[in-house]
């Protein structure tokens, strides 16, 4: 299994993840917790030379869009401090100057910057790409135990025996 020799130790090297919090966002599946992270990274690597390029030019058409994407990517994996920080970004980016915006912008930058790098070295820790790949030789069709299937077609014929559905 990917999962079991994963502990929540793994995640002090990521202050800005609760780890706790995620992991129970995604039920106790932990392949998944790792997948989402996985997306996370690639979408904040993604949307960083965008966020540097809006600082540069001065110009945020779509700053509130991706500050969304990313704040409920954050949320859903257990980076609430950054989720709020993208929160506060998008307040100043409606209430205040070009100026503070810029310097919370500069600040945004920095810290997605830091969370990506983090979450690089964890993500390597764990050894994702390698450990689906190893996953998905061991299963096969003729491996698959059809019990759980057949009593849920059991279920479903009674319960239409019974015009319940």
């Amino acid at each position: 299994m990917r999962g079991q020799f994963i502990t929540p130790e793994i995640f002090e090297c990521i202050p800005e993840l609760d780890y706790c919090t995620g992991y129970r966002y995604f039920l106790g599946n932990m392949d998944n917790y790792q997948q989402a992270l996985l997306s996370i990274l690639k979408s904040t690597k993604s949307k960083l030379p965008i966020l540097q390029s809006m600082l540069w030019t001065k110009e945020y058409e779509g700053l509130r869009m991706i500050t969304q994407t990313i704040s409920r990517m954050l949320t859903n994996v257990g980076a609430n401090k950054l989720s709020e920080t993208t929160y506060q970004l998008v307040m100043t980016l409606f209430n205040d100057s070009d100026s503070k915006l810029q310097e919370e912008l500069t600040e945004y930058i920095s810290l997605l910057f830091t969370f990506t790098e983090h979450l690089e070295l964890l993500l390597k820790h764990m050894d994702v790409k390698n450990s689906g790949k190893r996953e998905e030789e061991n299963v096969s069709f003729l491996n698959y135990d059809f019990a759980k299937t057949k009593e849920s077609i059991k279920l479903s014929a009674d319960l239409l025996e019974h015009k319940i559905i």
